[in-house]
């Protein structure tokens, strides 16, 4: 997350994903966050963490629920943003050590469970923690991954099925966007056979489900429209897409509120949530 005129500078560095196994960083690019830091947007990372858990009817697919319960179990979560995810495992699970890591921090500083810790840090800056030291990874890498303990990721994707033009725009738009911020969002279906390749997770599982965008998607999808929209109607989105879409902000102000709500009418884009997770072997 970040405000209007925060920026993340990516640094001319290598992600270590595990020992064997590294990510090349771009060098020199400003990666701006699309969502500000106020305090409505804040509410809706909250309300997108809610509607991820009522698709999944839980917060996580790895089968760690059991040693969260009953062992002192370890979990991080990289780039935990406002700390919704750690703050609702927090407190159903006490025996368990929670901690978070942002760039930013939007996360709160005293008003949480005792059992949860939160840090600023950048992780471009390497993480501040030694190798094998969690049981469970959230959003996250291999190294700081115990043996036999658990990676997960989820990401939302769009399956540009039943689109309309409106949509089609600007999701092509914000996947150009990405590819310019070093980002490919066309690899995340295929994020297991990545993470498959690693000789520490040579089996990776994938759990999908999918939901329609809008009104013709009932409640779940009027809910995901109200997100959908308040992610792109702010002036750090605009500045971004605006220009890849060949619109003025105005022109993009009204694509937002106006046409692509009365096109949601009319169509039925079907989305999806995907979770990827492994067991760490050694």
């Amino acid at each position: 997350m970040g405000n209007n005129n925060s920026t993340f500078k990516r640094k001319n560095k290598k992600i270590v994903l595990d020992k064997n196994e590294t990510m090349d960083l771009e060098v020199g690019k400003d990666l701006k966050y699309y969502l500000p830091n106020n305090y409505e947007d804040i509410d809706r990372i909250h309300m997108f963490h809610f509607f991820q858990r009522y698709i999944y009817q839980g917060n996580f697919s790895s089968p760690i629920e059991e040693r969260l319960m009953q062992e002192k179990c370890k979990v991080l979560d990289i780039g935990c943003g406002s700390g919704t995810w750690l703050l609702d495992l927090a407190n159903k699970y006490e025996k368990s050590l929670f901690h978070g890591l942002d760039n930013n921090s939007i996360f709160p500083n005293e008003i949480k469970p005792s059992n949860l810790n939160f840090m600023k840090a950048d992780m471009f800056d390497g993480l501040p923690f030694p190798d094998n030291e969690f049981d469970f990874v959230h959003q996250g890498t291999m190294a700081v991954t115990k043996p036999g303990g658990f990676v997960e990721i989820h990401e939302p994707y769009c399956i540009s099925k039943g689109f309309g033009p409106i949509l089609n725009k600007i999701n092509e738009a914000h996947i150009s966007s990405c590819l310019q911020r070093g980002v490919d969002m066309k690899l995340l279906p295929n994020l297991d056979k990545i993470i498959k390749s690693n000789p520490n997770t040579p089996i990776t599982y994938k759990d999908e489900k999918f939901y329609i965008l809008g009104p013709n998607g009932g409640k779940i999808g009027m809910v995901n429209q109200d997100i959908f929209i308040g992610f792109h109607d702010n002036d750090v989105a605009m500045e971004n897409l605006s220009p890849v879409l060949g619109i003025s902000k105005e022109e993009y102000k009204i694509m937002m509120t106006k046409d692509l709500i009365e096109e949601l009418k009319y169509t039925s884009p079907e989305y999806s949530l995907i979770r990827f997770w492994a067991k760490k072997i050694n």
